[in-house]
């Protein structure tokens, strides 16, 4: 059994005085950790922020490998532009590119079962299904004869299928759906990809050979691009050089005119946006750490006041035998009770911000991780700043206290 003037007893007494002189004052105590709640519940969010955001990032761009290139058309200076399929077959005599297919998109009317709403249509060559890294739920995906004969045959994505007949698994295989003023025959339905080619979401699109996309379907209305492969990541800067050269030389663009196409490394682009994620993430993290640092200095301007009240209680029992490490102990202890309140409350706050905002619809993913840099960097924050105030009590002398005012 521990006699009670163990250290345990000891540092457990020490413990309830602290509790009690914050207790006191609970109004001040609370507006003394406003700042560490806020800074905790920001550290929190803004990783779980930078987390979805990169998220997002992925997803928009998971149907596009690092070694995909965007040739656009027109360029932006809004010249008609010469780029079309023709130029496929002068590109691939490039060896530093390994695929290339047209690919043309737009948005058009649909109907099928009993529903009619208007949706994507991305027509290219029968290789972007491996281009893409498309996965069939049910059915296939059409060939080269088809491309080469005009066929009406289609692939629905797994939201369109979704959306005419309410199940992605809904046997529709050889069925027929009115695409503009055309009738198609329903070939395949895509699983469900996420992400984007380009401008079009291949789960919200009817893919179809490229010819009976411009015959039937879109037309000169469609937006033109070309999808290149390059043979791997370390030739994406040869493989944009080479293209750049044989589209002029096609297209016959003098030295000094400019380009009718516009190049979209989509790896860099890749990198790009998930940099600037991480750039905003840090920026508005270190806006946390310094609503702590804020927060801690409010902690230590407190503590000063509070052992300036408490000047007199710290003189007796100086004079009755307290040692200077535990006068330190009970005052450091108010900061970290402080400060870890103020961790807790602010985790709350977090979570509770975390619901509301996936409510609305925000790319915020929980991060569990978060929770423990916030909890630790939040008390680290009151151990330093209530230390130096701890410190100034426990080295006031016994006559000077008592004689105080």
């Amino acid at each position: 059994m521990k006699k009670k003037n163990s250290l345990f007893y000891i540092q457990k007494g020490i413990l309830k005085l602290s509790w009690k002189s914050l207790f006191k004052n609970k109004a001040r105590s609370f507006l003394t950790s406003l700042g560490i709640i806020i800074g905790a519940a920001t550290i929190v969010l803004v990783i779980e922020m930078g987390v979805g955001a990169s998220a997002k990032i992925e997803e928009q761009y998971s149907n596009m490998s690092v070694t995909t290139i965007l040739v656009n058309a027109p360029s932006t200076d809004g010249k008609k532009s010469k780029l079309s399929s023709d130029d496929i077959d002068s590109l691939l005599e490039s060896k530093n590119i390994y695929q290339a297919v047209p690919q043309l998109t737009g948005k058009v009317q649909v109907s099928g079962g009993e529903n009619s709403f208007q949706t994507g249509i991305l027509g290219s060559f029968p290789e972007v299904k491996e281009i893409i890294s498309l996965e069939l739920q049910s059915g296939r995906f059409f060939n080269q004869e088809e491309e080469d004969d005009h066929k009406r045959v289609a692939v629905l994505g797994a939201t369109v299928a979704e959306e005419l007949y309410g199940d992605v698994n809904a046997d529709v295989i050889g069925e027929t759906i009115n695409i503009g003023k055309k009738q198609f025959e329903i070939i395949g339905i895509a699983k469900y990809k996420g992400g984007s080619i380009g401008p079009v979401s291949v789960d919200e699109s009817i893919i179809m050979p490229y010819s009976s996309s411009y015959r039937y379907a879109l037309g000169k209305s469609g937006k033109f691009n070309l999808n290149l492969q390059a043979e791997n990541v370390d030739v994406i800067d040869l493989a944009m050089e080479d293209t750049g050269k044989i589209l002029r030389k096609e297209h016959n663009i003098r030295l000094g005119t400019p380009d009718d196409f516009r190049l979209r490394d989509m790896g860099a682009n890749v990198q790009s946006a998930k940099d600037s994620a991480r750039t905003m993430s840090l920026l508005l993290g270190s806006v946390g750490f310094i609503v702590l640092l804020v927060g801690g200095i409010g902690i230590m301007n407190v503590m000063h006041i509070i052992v300036k009240e408490r000047t007199k209680e710290i003189g007796i029992r100086k004079a009755i035998g307290a040692k200077k490490f535990y006068i330190m102990l009970q005052f450091l202890l108010e900061a970290v009770i402080l400060s870890t309140f103020g961790a807790f409350v602010g985790l709350f706050l977090a979570t509770g911000i975390f619901y509301i905002l996936k409510i609305y619809g925000l790319d915020i993913i929980f991060v569990w991780w978060s929770y423990l840099l916030s909890t630790f960097f939040t008390i680290g924050i009151g151990v330093f700043f209530g230390y130096y105030p701890s410190v100034q009590a426990s080295k006031l002398k016994p006559i000077d206290t008592l004689r105080y005012e």
